[in-house]
């Protein structure tokens, strides 16, 4: 044998267990995990969704048991969600700005009862409007029915300009404003942190400013800077009960076919914007994604598993395909690898539970 054969041998570090613990690079730890929760209007709900096991549609009082029990296990963070009955859903998504919403009477619950966790909230309206899209829309239902209506009555450029116009999308500016609103409704409800999904342009600066303007100056922005149009949020859509009545969100939400620079000028501009963190939306098919964009931005860069990754994982694990432990935490190890400060998941308190055994 040459004399390489006989003085290299990696596998020399990975004999023995302590020996591998201690060179250990990547390392979970509960502070790594953010906890979901779904929460909607009234008093002892726990809906289960049917497309996510384990996971509920929560009334504020059952999610206040819900984190004093994450609490006491040590998770660290949750970020809600909110899920709106069909009668209190309109065109602009007014019941976002209600006060005493799902979500700000979960926030109020938890700060009163002391819950030691960091409050996040996500804000977009995707929940809230009737049409299902992240904000007011360039049209409403009304014009477009009567343009639907009348193009029939004109010549060919009438009718196809008419066409197109059937399929609206969300008024960008006017989103923004809104998102502003919503942001210091729940800063004043005891949110720490806000997180806007909805992929509208400069909707970090103007929540920035409205939260200052407000006297919010402490309340972070966690910006869903990176987040794709995707086949993953399924289930999502079941849960949040926010599936879009017409076209898709394509047109705001970003392209996977394109490579990771578009990704790091979107997160650079939401940083130069005021965002405190960025993610990466969603986590398993984008890990080349939040590699590039942790690397890039000078904040903590997170990423979201998102319901569709979950539900997945679930699946297998029950029809007996995988070892649903060791694949759960492997594809943690591998966002933190990739970049990831910390991971909301589904999965948070199994894998603290998991961390403690």
């Amino acid at each position: 044998m040459s004399e390489l054969f006989t003085t290299t041998r990696m596998r020399r570090l990975r004999r023995v267990s302590i020996l591998r613990d201690m060179l250990a690079q990547v390392t979970l730890a509960p502070a790594h995990f953010v906890a979901p929760l779904f929460v909607r209007s009234g008093q002892a709900i726990r809906r289960p969704i049917l497309s996510m096991p384990g996971q509920f549609q929560l009334s504020p009082d059952m999610a206040l048991e819900e984190l004093s029990d994450m609490a006491a296990r040590g998770i660290k963070a949750y970020l809600l969600f909110g899920v709106v009955d069909a009668e209190d859903k309109d065109a602009t998504g007014s019941h976002a700005h209600d006060p005493d919403n799902a979500v700000c009477t979960t926030l109020r619950l938890a700060r009163d009862a002391g819950i030691n966790m960091l409050a996040m909230t996500d804000l977009c309206y995707c929940e809230y409007t009737s049409h299902g899209h992240c904000g007011p829309l360039t049209q409403t239902p009304e014009k477009m029915a009567r343009r639907k209506s009348s193009r029939f009555n004109t010549s060919p450029v009438r009718r196809a300009t008419a066409a197109s116009a059937d399929h609206p999308t969300v008024d960008n500016d006017a989103t923004i404003a809104q998102l502003g609103m919503q942001a210091v409704l729940h800063a004043k409800a005891g949110a720490d942190m806000v997180a806007p999904s909805g992929m509208m342009d400069h909707a970090v600066a103007a929540i920035r400013a409205a939260l200052d303007s407000a006297g919010h100056q402490e309340t972070s922005i966690l910006s869903y800077a990176v987040k794709y149009a995707s086949g993953f949020y399924g289930p999502f859509r079941e849960a949040a009960e926010s599936p879009p009545q017409f076209g898709d969100r394509r047109g705001y939400q970003m392209d996977f076919r394109r490579d990771s620079r578009e990704a790091v000028r979107e997160a650079l501009l939401d940083v130069r914007e005021g965002a405190d963190m960025v993610m990466v939306k969603p986590g398993m098919a984008y890990l080349d994604i939040l590699s590039a964009v942790s690397q890039a931005v000078d904040v903590p860069c997170a990423v979201y598993q998102v319901s569709g990754e979950y539900a997945m994982f679930k699946a297998a694990a029950h029809a007996g395909w995988i070892d649903e432990k060791q694949c759960v935490l492997e594809m943690m190890h591998a966002f933190r690898r990739a970049g990831a400060a910390f991971i909301i998941t589904y999965y948070a308190s199994e894998i603290v539970e998991w961390l403690r055994q």
